[in-house]
């Protein structure tokens, strides 16, 4: 019970802090998986779980009207049983994508319980009451997460005992199917992401990241490295071909001053 306290609790304050304080990425699964590491007594456990399937929801992200799978619940829950019940990143992978869907499907529900406040907020517009709307608004924004986390923790305090006894009936060769489909997920994740920002002036680079990586043998850090120093040129050229055609056209006029001046 103490586990799906902390659990509950750490997603609750991850979620909050990625709203209030302009999205700086608490909510990712390496956060995420790290976080509930610390909290759990394994965070060697934790930064693995996390950074496995930070490349499983990497490509994953909301696009018009999709909602996508939660990655931040199936992260927490995912990375405590594999904490919990001295499990590798294959039990993870196995119970952190059904948790991810579960809450998935429970956004619209969550995300309607904060019209409940709506009554409260129009009368206190009507009566003027602005000091009360501005201690509510962290309120109404919280009310989703408080339930995310009481899934989150309701996942792991109902199941743990009843989840260990499945992994143990797991026949060896499906969780051994789960550990190559993991490293397939990877794949997935970066074949996501990379349908959306595929484009014929950026593949040249997609190319040339793989060539060096396969051919080359460069560490991935040297090509991230590499790619920020593409970067740093490429921005700096643009600027220099924007001040020549401003120059351009200020020449262009000044003829044009002359002509007229003559």
């Amino acid at each position: 019970m103490t586990e799906a306290i902390l659990v509950g609790i750490t997603v609750f304050v991850l979620e909050f802090i990625e709203t209030w304080f302009s999205y700086p990425m608490t909510t990712r699964p390496l956060v995420v998986g790290t976080a509930i590491g610390i909290v759990l007594g394994d965070v060697t456990t934790g930064v693995t779980v996390g950074a496995s399937l930070e490349l499983v929801f990497m490509g994953v992200m909301a696009i018009g009207g999709t909602v996508p799978p939660d990655a931040c619940s199936g992260t927490a829950v995912g990375t405590a049983y594999a904490i919990i019940l001295g499990q590798g990143v294959e039990t993870a992978f196995a119970l952190a994508v059904p948790a991810s869907m579960l809450c998935q499907m429970l956004f619209v529900p969550l995300v309607a319980l904060r019209s409940l406040w709506s009554p409260l907020i129009d009368k206190w517009v009507e009566n003027g009451n602005w000091k009360g709307l501005q201690r509510i608004v962290p309120v109404v924004s919280g009310t989703m997460y408080v339930f995310k986390g009481l899934v989150c923790g309701a996942a792991v305090a109902l199941g743990s005992s009843a989840m260990e006894g499945i992994i143990n009936d797991i026949p060896q060769v499906l969780l051994d199917g789960m550990g190559n489909a993991s490293g397939m997920l990877a794949a997935v994740g970066f074949g996501l992401l990379l349908k959306m920002m595929w484009t014929k002036k950026l593949a040249v680079y997609y190319f040339l990241g793989f060539i060096m990586a396969a051919y080359c043998g460069m560490p991935l850090m040297a090509i991230a490295i590499t790619g920020i120093i593409l970067v740093i040129i490429l921005y700096f050229e643009g600027e220099m071909a924007k001040r020549k055609n401003t120059v351009a056209l200020a020449t262009a006029d000044d003829s044009e001053e002359e002509l007229f001046n003559d």
